[in-house]
């Protein structure tokens, strides 16, 4: 009877360390799945992180970007205005130096028409490089 007692004991004893071992590696395993999705979680977030600033930043760099075009245009808007205003104070300034010959007040035949237009022409030439070497100085 001592046998079957050493036996049954051995046996609980044998059955009660596979249990703590089953508890002992299945709170292992739970630990490490624990681990994993800690990591996982950690990884996701960092990547929602860089995400988020790259979004942040696309955004940034549209509203920049849209920044730099407005300057753009107002630049373009400016110096067509400015253009425009030389044109016309170079078209008054024409207008007040220019005296056409008494001549050509009528024209006689196409031969004047042409000479009093090729004199405009020249006296024009004349004018627009005099207003240039203003405008370089």
């Amino acid at each position: 009877m001592k046998l079957i007692v050493q036996i049954a004991l051995g046996i609980l004893l044998a059955f009660s360390i596979m249990g703590l071992g089953f508890v002992a590696f299945t709170a292992y395993v739970e630990h490490q799945a624990k681990l994993q999705i800690q990591e996982a979680l950690m990884e996701v977030k960092a990547q929602q992180a860089v995400v988020f600033r790259n979004t942040q930043l696309s955004r940034q760099d549209k509203i920049d970007l849209r920044k730099q075009e407005i300057i753009s245009e107002q630049n373009k808007k400016r110096q067509v205005m400015r253009k425009a205003e030389n044109d016309r104070l170079k078209n008054e300034a024409w207008l007040k130096i220019y005296k056409p010959r008494p001549d050509c007040e009528t024209y006689a035949n196409d031969d004047h028409m042409v000479e009093c237009v090729e004199y405009r022409s020249e006296q024009r030439r004349k004018f627009e490089a005099a207003y240039r070497k203003l405008e370089i100085n």
